[in-house]
């Protein structure tokens, strides 16, 4: 049974949330899940490049990780409306803590690894990984009351955000006293004990997918497809999620160091010190929407911070100095949670129970699928000779546009609660 409680006093709200054992379980299993996907993610990557010496052939070892991810977030939100969400995510850590200990016997006994089964091992963890995320998303509503969900995102998505930045620091620790065997080991390790922490999760899914059972997968996302595009107020979230990860994703992750290294003339030191600034300005926006647990306005409320976000765009873009970029790019990482968490409560909150899981994967899938889009159109801009500083300049204005458009179009969206 879902482990929800009545919900008074906004100091009850505060305290209720970490009474929930179903929340505590799944907020474990999301720290260990995520540090685990990103020493993963360094150590392949440190290995390709330091051992192998194929730094050319570390762009397919990502694309292998990150492609198969993308693509089968759609199979697990499918899976996820009809399925036990807490029993895809035991499947999906168990499987990929197995996958990691095949590593370390790989180690044992093939050295140098082949790049193919770097790149095989990639696929497998990335597939399984996009399987596991739809069903994290979807688990919340039926964990926590309505009420919780804008903390419980807050959470969880601070908890993802302090896992990936820690992640990779807790790898080089790790490879410079144990080695690359070491460190799969300590990834697999994590992965059972997130394992073993959902399967303490506690759902409820019997008479939810009963009556879409006998459909196909493709009827399914179908169907999932047309539920969100008839839906105004689904519409204009997943027109919000494209709209911020196309025009920001490229020029801000991809341009960051070009930046850093031929705008601010700064070094390696320079640039951890300002991507370290947009990490901490994620993991304080987390916080912020835990500590406010917004319930009111909150489409309203988006296009502001969307707006807002837009403004330290062209702030950083106009940046000469470290201290003056680094403040500009704290904002626009406070940002990014400040106006997700928000939009994907709602999603959760407004979205059939039986379709959530198809829901959020469609938003997640259109938003990463986009991502190396936006990188590669950074990339052709840039190789035109259009300086970075250009290319943040004007990235903020269709967010801009973007918010004026939604809020004339929709006024279901500047209404919503």
């Amino acid at each position: 049974m879902p482990e929800k409680q009545a919900v008074g006093a906004s100091g009850q709200n505060e305290r209720s949330l970490f009474k929930m054992l179903s929340f505590v379980m799944l907020w474990v299993a999301t720290l260990f899940s995520s540090l685990s996907l990103s020493m993963f993610m360094f150590t392949q990557s440190w290995y390709v490049v330091q051992d192998l010496g194929f730094e050319a052939a570390l762009g397919v070892v990502l694309i292998s990780l990150s492609v198969p991810r993308i693509i089968f977030m759609m199979v697990g939100g499918v899976l996820s409306d009809r399925k036990d969400q807490a029993r895809i995510m035991f499947w999906s850590d168990l499987s990929r803590a197995i996958l990691a200990l095949m590593l370390v016997f790989e180690f044992v006994f093939v050295h140098p690894l082949p790049i193919w089964m770097l790149v095989v091992n990639a696929v497998l963890f990335g597939t399984l990984g996009g399987i596991f995320d739809p069903a994290r998303d979807s688990i919340l509503p039926v964990v926590v009351d309505s009420e919780l969900l804008t903390r419980a995102n807050s959470v969880i998505q601070g908890t993802m955000q302090v896992a990936l930045f820690s992640g990779p620091l807790l790898a080089g620790i790790m490879l410079g006293v144990a080695g690359y065997r070491g460190t799969f080991v300590l990834v697999s390790a994590c992965l059972f004990i997130a394992a073993l922490c959902v399967y303490f999760v506690r759902t409820q899914k019997a008479g939810i997918v009963q009556a879409e059972v006998s459909a196909g997968f493709w009827q399914h996302l179908k169907d999932g497809f047309s539920y969100l595009w008839d839906s105004a107020l689904l519409k204009a979230l997943f027109i919000i999620s494209v709209v911020v990860n196309f025009f920001l994703s490229g020029p801000l992750f991809m341009g960051l160091p070009i930046f850093v290294e031929g705008v601010l003339k700064g070094s390696a030191i320079d640039y951890s010190f300002v991507q370290g600034a947009l990490t901490f300005g994620m993991i304080i926006g987390s916080i912020l929407m835990g500590v406010i647990n917004l319930r009111r306005k909150r489409g309203s409320y988006a296009l502001f911070l969307m707006a807002t976000q837009a403004v330290f765009v062209l702030i950083l873009s106009q940046s000469n100095t470290l201290w003056m970029a680094a403040g500009a790019i704290i904002f626009v990482g406070l940002l990014i949670p400040s106006i997700n968490i928000p939009l994907v409560s709602m999603i959760q909150e407004y979205t059939d129970k039986d379709k959530i899981g198809r829901i959020m994967s469609l938003i997640r899938t259109a938003s990463f699928g986009l991502t190396p889009l936006s990188y590669a159109a950074a990339s052709f801009i840039l190789s035109l000779g259009v300086p970075i500083q250009s290319i943040l300049f004007w990235s903020a204005f269709p967010l801009m546009i973007s918010v004026a458009c939604l809020f004339v179009s929709f006024p279901v969206l500047r209404k919503a609660d």
